[in-house]
């Protein structure tokens, strides 16, 4: 749905004459033809990234330099991988990977697995406790540091 909402908000800004620079990780907008490079004033741009061929070395080096097309690839397992997300993650974001780009079904998890076993009980009540909170913006020192300590313990 994130990609709907900004093809039809690129959109819209597009038939008002607005100039918009817009960075995203939805490459499938340009891959499923939903916004093209060169039709109705867009120019597509991406920063250019190596990343490693070795099986042994996955890592992404942001080169700095800005090139003209769409990226091959967002990297975001590899940056997953390297912000430390958690390897049942990373795995089940390959499988799904995998399953797209073969054209095949994205199987769901088995119920057994289920359990958002990822989330153990520390993180699931700091994320709770964050999300209790329509803004953080006005809340007490007292209020921050009981999530500053729930946050310490995941």
């Amino acid at each position: 749905s994130g990609i709907a909402v900004l093809t039809a908000a690129l959109k819209k800004l597009m038939t008002i004459g607005c100039s918009v620079i817009c960075t995203t990780h939805f490459l499938e907008i340009f891959s499923l033809k939903l916004l093209s490079d060169g039709q109705d004033s867009v120019k597509v741009l991406h920063m250019a990234v190596h990343i490693s061929d070795s099986d042994d070395d996955e890592s992404a080096v942001p080169l700095f330099k800005l090139e003209d097309g769409t990226a091959k690839s967002s990297a975001g397992v590899i940056c997953a991988k390297m912000a430390g997300v958690h390897e049942n993650v990373i795995s089940r974001a390959r499988e799904i990977l995998g399953a797209l780009k073969n054209g095949h079904q994205v199987k769901p998890i088995p119920a057994n697995l289920n359990s958002n076993s990822v989330f153990q009980a520390p993180a699931k009540r700091a994320l709770r406790h964050f999300l209790a909170k329509n803004s953080w913006t006005d809340e007490s020192d007292a209020e921050l540091e009981a999530l500053q300590r729930d946050i310490s313990l995941m």
